[in-house]
């Protein structure tokens, strides 16, 4: 097991659904911090344009932690929408980001401007991320389910074929 030397991090984003990229993230933290919050990022006036909602993503994305035995990894729904609220309402020490190939460079580069800010660290960390999530919705709604079976955690699979 590699050391924990990190704190608390959050590792903020839409979770719109989680996939088996955010999940190796979470664990890729979970390995080196004392406490890691997936934080999900939604606008209370923005709740309904999202996929799944976030009370239910909350409850998914805590079921695929247990499976995968990261004790030390919660989940929070920032309704506010300021990542300055959630620094500071959960004390994080650190926010994580991942890059990834799909990853819009504006507004990343104003999120860790944002963090910079606020006097934390920004962890960049590895991306293992094969699916976006907006194309995993897309994927459902054009009915080609097993495209991205292995991209989510068996939890959200089951979900989306039960609610989609």
């Amino acid at each position: 097991m590699t050391k924990r030397f990190l704190g608390t991090v959050i590792l903020p984003g839409m979770f719109d659904p989680v996939t088996t990229g955010h999940m190796n993230s979470l664990k890729y933290l979970s390995e080196r911090s004392n406490k890691v919050i997936a934080v999900i990022m939604t606008l209370k006036s923005e709740e309904k344009n999202r996929w799944i909602p976030s009370e239910t993503m909350k409850q998914l994305i805590e079921e695929a932690i247990a499976e995968e035995k990261l004790d030390n990894v919660s989940v929070y729904i920032e309704n506010e929408g300021w990542l300055a609220h959630s620094v500071e309402s959960l004390a994080a020490d650190g926010v994580a980001r991942s890059f990834h190939p799909n990853i819009n460079i504006g507004k990343e580069m104003e999120l860790i401007q944002s963090v910079i800010e606020l006097g934390i660290p920004v962890h960049l960390i590895p991306s293992h991320l094969e699916l976006r999530s907006s194309h995993i919705r897309w994927l459902s709604e054009e009915k080609l389910m097993e495209e991205f079976k292995e991209q989510v955690p068996a939890s959200v699979y089951r979900d989306i074929q039960e609610n989609m």
